[in-house]
């Protein structure tokens, strides 16, 4: 005769609802898994409000291992702008929209791969990676443009792509005021 019971369902974490869960939380009762034991100990879990006894994974890491977080993804954002900015070379105003979103952009994917840290990081960072997508961009037009010359018709894009990674800082950063 075949087993027609019902299939046993796992308890799940409350915090995590996609790992199965290791115990329940000291403080209020809730299944946490064991990550979150490890992490929160006796002082409860996330979903209660515990205070962690240990760090977010990667809290750990060098300066220089957040410095190349933070190049690997606005570099990796800069060369797709600077291909996309590379269409809008020697046009009228979307000459210098156009690295400005790039800077906006770099900025962005700098900040969010080095989430909780100081902005110093990450705007540096993106600052080089807008400066060089805008050079890029020059130089993928068809015969190649010049990176600096003449400056009156060279500069503004530069300073367009370093005045979007302030402007992240202005709409997008965190406020001022905790």
């Amino acid at each position: 005769m075949e087993d027609v019971s019902p299939p046993v369902r796992s308890v799940r974490c409350a915090v995590h609802p996609t790992r199965v869960a290791a115990g329940g939380c000291p403080n209020c009762g809730r299944p946490r898994c064991g990550a979150d034991a490890r992490r929160y100990g006796d002082a409860g879990c996330a979903a209660c409000g515990g205070k962690p006894i240990l760090p977010l994974a990667g809290a750990g890491a060098t300066a220089l291992e957040w410095w190349l977080r933070a190049a690997i993804a606005a570099l990796a954002v800069a060369f797709v702008g600077g291909w996309i900015a590379a269409e809008y070379v020697d046009t009228h105003y979307f000459a210098t929209v156009a690295p400005g979103l790039v800077g906006l952009a770099c900025a962005w994917a700098a900040a969010a791969a080095t989430s909780g840290l100081p902005l110093r990081i990450p705007l540096t960072v993106s600052c080089g990676a807008a400066l060089l997508a805008t050079g890029l961009s020059f130089r993928l037009v068809p015969g190649g443009q010049n990176l600096v010359l003449p400056p009156g018709h060279r500069l503004p894009p530069y300073v367009a792509a370093v005045v979007g990674v302030a402007a992240w800082r202005v709409l997008f950063g965190p406020s001022r005021r905790s």
